[in-house]
């Protein structure tokens, strides 16, 4: 082989200067892809991390609250038989603040995952801290009653109130086993 002229080896060097600049970007493009797709999975890491510490603390907290449930558990009755209750409730209350029913209407039971519940639809008139007195009287905790929907609007008569609200009571049937509260389902 013949010796290289010098413009020719000023050439070649030129040729493998280019092709070295060349292979070192297109790695440096691939390093600061890998760099990029690094710090995107440290990202999700760390957010799937503080995700789980906030189940672990959610677990925490809602241990006092899982203590009362089990120390309360929901009443163990038959659809009918809590709605009966709910109903005699109701009235009794509605008649010991003074107030008078006007409407009454039952809600078909429902079962969910923790419970069953049967409610009543009622319209009451009477004096405003009747309907207050009522309302302390029937959403207990430790009842399971709740007071789901509340309208109040002022009679013809001044100091009465026209009240329609929907009452629920909480209950389990026979088919749970024993007093022992559903476990809540965390995702």
């Amino acid at each position: 082989m013949r010796p290289l002229a010098t413009s020719e080896k000023t050439l070649f060097m030129l040729l493998c200067g280019a092709v070295f600049l060349a292979v070192n970007m297109l790695g440096l493009r691939v390093f600061i892809q890998a760099k990029s797709a690094l710090r995107k999975s440290i990202a999700a890491s760390q957010t799937e991390l503080a995700s789980d510490r906030n189940w672990i603390e959610l677990g925490t907290s809602l241990q006092p609250a899982q203590r009362w449930i089990e120390s309360h558990p929901m009443p163990l009755l038959q659809p009918d038989g809590a709605s009966a209750l709910l109903l005699k409730t109701e009235r009794e209350e509605a008649e010991s603040a003074g107030l008078k029913v006007a409407e009454e209407n039952l809600i078909s039971p429902q079962s969910g995952s923790h419970g069953e519940t049967v409610g009543v639809s009622v319209k009451l008139t009477g004096p405003f801290g009747g309907i207050v007195r009522m309302l302390f009287a029937l959403q207990t905790p430790v009842a399971w009653r709740t007071v789901e929907k509340l309208t109040l609007r002022s009679d013809s008569q001044p100091p009465n109130v026209i009240a329609d609200l929907e009452l629920r009571q909480y209950f389990r049937t026979g088919n749970n086993d024993g007093n022992a509260a559903p476990e809540p389902s965390t995702p």
